[in-house]
């Protein structure tokens, strides 16, 4: 099941990364500042990579913009607990129950295959990234440390002497790059003096502003959630707009307040070293050069005329905007999946009138959340009592008279019951109360009908206060309004319609 919810995340995911593309690059048409700010499209990458896991969560009732999806499926056994054995139950048919509906087989071996690919991917960019550490950490190792008299004779550091991170220097055409996290290195190609005096401060200033920006950290995180999301080309496309856009805030903060002559000697200095550089892989540095070289003659206009400006609220909203709706889209284009199983007597026929009913209503209002044998989202499994949404605290009373027999947090072994107490009652008839807030009668108690027994609430494994009621006969699950009369007419809108589908299954 986690691996089918897992294709599913990753088809949607993929429909969200082309939303959050679709939706920045008509921003950025808006508003041409967009490009040169970094917030937007990271957050963008991050939103698009959390619809992943957000949609392999076991979220109850996911809502969806998109009609169900309606899959082939077998009727499988769960083994029982050795609790359930001795309670005499043996098949009901939602989670709390002991057979379950999974899917085909073929539809398994698929999402099997896909999640084994995923993790093969996941791999393999793992080793293109420790490739490209291994080559920047070889021409770290052949680089020569320039001390204090080293960087004071550099014409690129004139009035930089303070603040400055370790600084290398190496004889082959690179890009001017700071690599590195924790502890980040400048590292300078020899031919950089080469350039004219005012351009080597120029393209100093430029490293050393990505590291005052903390770009390293940005571009770490935008690259490991990048390689979360391998299979994505719009989370690549994203992140190299991302890279963009630090290249241009870079640009944007040395050349402020700078006259025409400087700009263009940045510019002639950027198209010099594009000759020239060899970029080792990406492995965690950013280079001068930059990485994206199809759209180097637009840096350079925006060098040459200025990056356009935006108002930094705009960007902040635009950014902070984009992360919750990408995520409550990548949820609304995720379809709950249903199981189509091609079995006899597993859709609930129409219950008998109110006027056949042998049993008291166990709540003084029974408003149904969920009807017995309807599919139980996401799990695809059939539903094996009744849900009734009540505030916590409600009173519940036994229906029928009876001898309590369990009254536990631990029914059948296992917690996710919540506080429940169970009652059996003349003709082979048993009725379980689950999720309660509080139990106020003892096992081997004798009820009568209308006793309280406890009160609702929303303990053990429940998304939100109700009362969860099965009842069983001979130890076979049967739909509760059998004994207690036909209560379509007071339940939940969302009950009715999937009671509905159910029966048009």
């Amino acid at each position: 099941m986690l691996a089918l919810m897992f294709l599913q995340a990753s088809i949607a995911s993929l429909l969200a990364g082309a939303g959050a593309w679709l939706l920045l690059h008509a921003a950025s048409r808006v508003w041409p500042g967009l490009a040169a700010r970094r917030t937007p499209w990271l957050l963008a990458v991050a939103a698009v990579a959390g619809s992943l896991a957000l949609g392999v969560l076991p979220l109850p009732s996911r809502p969806s913009i998109v009609p169900d999806i309606v899959l082939p499926a077998v009727l499988e056994p769960i083994p029982h607990t050795q609790a359930a054995s001795a309670a005499g139950q043996d098949a009901a048919f939602d989670d709390h129950g002991a057979m379950s509906i999974a899917p085909a087989p073929v539809l398994r071996w698929v999402s099997y295959a896909w999640l084994a690919a995923y993790l093969a991917g996941l791999l393999a960019a793992a080793a293109r990234w420790m490739l490209a550490r291994r080559r920047l950490n070889a021409l770290l190792a052949a680089a020569q440390r320039l001390n204090r008299a080293d960087l004071a004779a550099h014409p690129g550091f004139a009035g930089q002497q303070h603040g400055l991170p370790e600084v290398r220097e190496i004889d082959a055409p690179i890009a001017p790059m700071l690599v590195g996290l924790a502890h980040p290195v400048l590292l300078l190609p020899r031919h950089l003096r080469d350039f004219d005096a005012g351009q080597q401060r120029l393209v100093v200033e430029h490293e050393l502003t990505h590291l005052a920006r903390r770009d390293p950290l940005w571009m770490h995180l935008s690259f490991l959630l990048q390689t979360m999301q391998w299979f994505n080309p719009m989370v690549a496309s994203l992140g190299r707009q991302m890279a963009w856009a630090q290249e241009l805030g870079c640009d944007r903060t040395v050349l402020h307040g700078r006259p025409a002559a400087q700009r263009r000697a940045y510019a002639a200095a950027l198209l010099a070293q594009m000759r020239m550089q060899a970029l080792p892989g990406q492995g965690g540095a950013l280079a001068f050069g930059g990485r994206v070289v199809n759209v180097v003659a637009a840096r350079i206009g925006m060098i040459r005329d200025g990056v356009p400006a935006m108002p930094r609220a705009v960007t902040g909203a635009l950014g902070w905007a984009a992360l919750p709706c990408i995520l409550v889209a990548s949820l609304l284009l995720q379809p709950a999946l249903a199981w189509q199983l091609d079995m006899p007597g597993v859709v609930p026929e129409t219950p008998p009138a109110p006027e056949a009913s042998p049993w008291q209503a166990p709540l003084e209002q029974m408003r149904v959340s969920a009807f017995f044998g309807v599919k139980h989202a996401p799990t695809g499994r059939l539903h094996g009592g009744m849900d009734f949404a009540v505030p916590t605290g409600t009173p519940i009373t036994a229906p029928a008279d009876g001898i309590v027999v369990a009254s536990t947090n631990r029914y059948l072994g296992e917690d996710k019951w919540g506080e429940v107490v169970a009652i059996e009652h003349p003709g082979g008839l048993r009725s379980v109360y689950a999720h309660m807030e509080r139990r106020l009668v003892k096992e081997g108690e004798r009820v009568a009908a209308g006793q309280r027994i406890g009160t609702s609430g929303a303990s053990g494994k429940a998304t939100g206060p109700h009362l969860h009621l099965e009842v069983s006969r001979n130890g076979e699950n049967i739909d509760p309004q059998i004994l207690l009369g036909n209560l379509e007419a007071n339940a939940t809108k969302t009950a009715r319609q999937r009671l509905k589908a159910a029966r048009a299954n």
